[in-house]
């Protein structure tokens, strides 16, 4: 199997893994006291478009909005836009949570192939696209949509997993350690333990790509969009389900960790985050 056959590979099994588990995705963001370190990239994303000060007036397309959470809270800032994902459940998801907290008229969902975005050039002032990239065959296709359906001066804010990352170094150990007989069960166990109530581990059937920081920032330069900024996210001892047990014990150590972002050890963030325009 060739790079770009075992790459369309992963982006299918990822929608059909995420169309699955939607429900199991939308419960890791259910309560941002969990000890997830999701919660600490999703803010870190608010922070960052917060900076912006968008006018109310602006179109944002959520490029992979998964269980839709970030938009949510765009919504509650009062933006609007759509968010699109791969998986038709995750769709369902958004469209439901969107009903209940009447946030239609700004946000709508679609179904869509974040490598074929299905709306004209020029159609949005902003594009997010988060925990995405990693699951295609390759940066291009993406990144040349996006481009596309952004106006002249667009802002994107793109997160990829930096594959310098600390935990993300240890994640080819703990994967290998999932394979043992009866570990799967005995981390769920961490995590429900960790979270106080029963909630199953995921478990990744694929393996994602990683990117340098520098490889994503000449990705995007190649693509046709201007650096200005760049963040470190999810700095953490120990990968999943491990560190939701670990900022449970150490609580405020996570915190202490995410200040990293300001050092010389930024670099060992798992996420990496890139603000960029379009030229």
């Amino acid at each position: 199997m060739d790079n770009g056959t075992a790459g369309l590979a992963v982006k299918e099994s990822a929608i059909r893994y995420f169309d699955e588990h939607s429900k199991l995705w939308a419960e890791r963001y259910s309560d941002p006291g969990n000890g997830e370190l999701l919660w600490e990239r999703h803010r870190t994303l608010l922070e960052l478009i917060d900076e912006w000060k968008l006018s109310p007036s602006s179109r944002i397309i959520d490029v992979g909005c998964g269980a839709g959470f970030l938009t949510f809270d765009l919504a509650r800032r009062g933006l609007q836009g759509v968010g699109i994902d791969g998986a038709a459940a995750m769709i369902e998801a958004c469209k439901a949570e969107a009903d209940r907290a009447q946030i239609s008229e700004r946000w709508q969902y679609r179904q869509a192939d974040v490598e074929q975005i299905p709306f004209p050039d020029g159609s949005f002032d902003v594009a997010i696209c988060c925990g995405v990239i990693e699951y295609l065959p390759e940066d291009g296709g993406l990144l040349r949509e996006v481009r596309r359906v952004l106006r002249p001066g667009g802002r994107f804010l793109l997160n990829v997993t930096n594959k310098y990352g600390y935990s993300v170094s240890l994640y080819p150990i703990f994967q290998s350690m999932k394979r043992i007989p009866g570990m799967i069960k005995i981390a769920t166990a961490v995590r429900e333990l960790s979270t106080g109530r029963r909630s199953e581990m995921m478990n990744l059937p694929f393996q994602a790509r990683r990117h340098s920081p520098a490889q994503i920032r000449r990705a995007l330069v190649a693509n046709g969009f201007r650096f200005e900024k760049d963040r470190f996210s999810e700095f953490t001892l120990l990968p999943g389900p491990f560190n939701v047990l670990f900022s449970r014990l150490e609580r405020g150590m996570s915190t202490n960790l995410t200040r990293l972002d300001r050092t010389r050890l930024r670099g060992f963030g798992s996420c990496y985050m890139v603000s960029s325009r379009v030229e």
